[in-house]
This record gives C-alpha cells, structure tokens and sequence, in this order.
C-alpha cells in the first residue's frame, strides 16, 4: 500500500479506509453462513438476489471494470499524464456515484453480462470477492499520482459503452455500488424467513 508520504492523491488513502470498511461488512454479514443460506433467495424476480449473487455481482462487475482501467491507468503513466489530486467525478460521473448509492430511488436492473449465476458455493464465490478487491486496492495504488479527471474509461455493461466516466468516478461509484449490494444482502439475512 501507498505510504503517507509518497501519496500525490488525498483520495487515494481515502479510498483504501472506504475498502477497508466495504470488506469489514462483506466478512461480517457472511460470518458464520453456511452455503444454503448463502444461495436462499427471498423470492423469484428481478432484485431477489441470494448473499451468493450480490457478492457475484459484484465480482462480476469489478473484473470487468478494472478491466478497462488498469489498462487506462498504465497507458496514462506511459503518457505521463500525471497531476495531484484530489480530482472532480464531472457532472455526469457525479450523479452516476450517488445513483449506485442505496438507497436509490428506484431499482435498477443489471446489465446481461453483469447477472450472477448463483452457482457458485460460499468459499468459491468469497474467494473471488476478496480477489477483486485485492486487485482493487493495487489499482488504486497505479492511480496514485494520475490526472484520474483526464482518463475516460467506458463503461463495462453490455449495451453502455457509450456511458464514458473519468477514473476518479469510476472508482468511487464502485464502491458506492458495492455497498448497496451489501446492503441488499443483509436485507436478504434479515428476512423473516431467512433459514436459520
């Protein structure tokens, strides 16, 4: 991890302390779950995801973006773009972050390529959660010291990729999207017929 004093971005350890809270609620909620809790789903239809599938998204989603930023973000050092922070999300990168914030307004359904199966067990689908969060947090590392407000990166969902975000928004709206899909896990564990 960046030390204090090489970091050129004030967002960057900020960002970090935001992914250390995110991976303290993904162990907590799933402490002590056994594999069918984790794959029961409240009901059929669209939003009624198990833990299983929310973590799944959000693996999904998160190889897919970095995907399209680690390769941005090294272009951008090749380039020399560089600069110190902390940088705007833009209009339109602004409102996308408080959109995947939950509580949203209304539902959003998930791009094709962004729909978990539900197949995988507890430990396979905890073991590639912590992957891309791992690669998340070197990610944010690469983009310590980077114009992150020059750097336009499409978007990964199917059908969006006219959707262009600079890689500060990215970053941020990832994590806002991770917490509401916490957030819609452990109301999936607080239902009144969750198995116990």
């Amino acid at each position: 991890m960046t030390t204090a004093t090489q970091v050129k971005n004030p967002q960057i350890p900020a960002w970090h302390t935001e992914l250390d809270a995110i991976e303290q609620d993904a162990r907590a909620l799933v402490e002590g779950l056994r594999d069918e809790q984790m794959s029961w789903r409240p009901a059929e239809g669209a939003g009624r995801w198990s833990i299983t599938q929310c973590l799944e998204h959000l693996a999904i989603t998160g190889e897919l973006l970095l995907h399209k930023l680690r390769p941005a973000l090294d272009r951008a050092h090749r380039e020399g773009r560089v600069g110190a922070g902390p940088f705007p999300y833009g209009a339109v990168g602004g409102w996308f972050v408080k959109a995947m914030e939950r509580p949203g307004k209304r539902p959003m359904r998930a791009p094709k390529n962004f729909i978990p199966q539900g197949t995988l067990g507890r430990e396979e689908v905890l073991q590639r959660f912590f992957a891309v969060q791992q690669l998340l947090r070197e990610t944010l590392d690469m983009a310590d010291g980077v114009r992150l407000d020059r750097i336009k990166v499409p978007s990964a969902a199917q059908g969006a990729g006219w959707l262009k975000l600079n890689a500060a928004a990215w970053v941020a709206a990832t994590m806002a999207h991770q917490r509401r899909h916490l957030a819609q896990a452990r109301a999936v564990k607080k239902n009144s017929e969750f198995p116990r």
